[in-house]
């Protein structure tokens, strides 16, 4: 009982995100988004608990503007020991210009927790352009350019607390291989303008693929750096996630 509560929670509340394919303006006009979820629970030789889920709520105005939500919950025990404890929160808003349909300029918020990183939260907030490069032949790409704030609070006493001015560089990606599986890419590039040496860099790569009606397996890689994390952090991670994904 104790699992399907947790379970259930991860699904309610929902680092997987949904989709990181990129959004077209009026491609699904109205209401829609997903729920990500993946559980396992391991006994006898191994004792292991690790809970993943996400969600994602979007509206597509059909003509000049798209907005969503997401939320996910990430947590792991191994032998009664917690080694997994993150969250994330990302608030996103794109609009076109009239006379350019394929230039877009965006405003976001993100807030995000991990508790291995000493990341007690990370703040951000910004904006920035976005241009649409190719069409679907080839795959569609988008380039994102702009600025970012981020406000750092550490769960150690020797870290200190930041504030710091970001540029915000990304290139998102995605292609139909068929008319039941896609392949979606994103990339950021975010270094401190004053001081280039400091940067984070995230890559993500994901294959979803039909499995029946709503239901989508995920396939998810990621590969992260910081460049100068919290003492005693390393500055690479490295994860690989197969969850299910329902879609409305």
């Amino acid at each position: 009982m104790r699992h399907l509560l947790l379970f259930l929670f991860c699904l309610t509340l929902s680092h997987a995100v949904v989709s990181i394919a990129p959004v077209e303006i009026g491609k699904n006009p109205g209401i829609t988004g997903g729920i990500e979820a993946s559980f396992e629970t391991t006994r006898g030789n191994t004792e292991k608990d690790e809970y993943k889920g996400g969600a994602r709520v979007q509206y597509d105005s059909n003509a000049s503007f798209v907005t969503w939500a997401e939320f996910s919950v990430n947590y792991a025990e191994a032998s009664g020991v917690k080694n997994t404890n993150k969250t994330y929160v990302h608030l996103r808003y794109i609009h076109t210009f009239d006379s350019q349909k394929n230039i877009n300029w965006e405003l976001f918020v993100q807030s995000q927790t991990n508790e291995f990183t000493k990341i007690e939260e990370r703040f951000l907030s910004g904006g920035g352009f976005r241009f649409h490069l190719l069409d679907q032949m080839i795959g569609n790409v988008y380039l994102g350019t702009g600025a970012l704030y981020e406000n750092i609070s550490y769960t150690t006493n020797i870290d200190n607390h930041e504030d710091n001015i970001r540029a915000n560089l990304y290139l998102s990606y995605s292609k139909e291989l068929t008319k039941d599986a896609q392949i979606s890419y994103i990339g950021y590039y975010q270094p401190k303008i004053d001081a280039f040496d400091d940067y984070i860099i995230s890559n993500e790569i994901d294959l979803q693929v039909h499995v029946y009606l709503k239901l989508f397996l995920s396939l998810k890689l990621s590969y992260n750096i910081d460049s100068k994390p919290a003492i005693g952090v390393k500055k690479e991670d490295f994860s690989q996630t197969t969850s299910l994904v329902y879609k409305f």
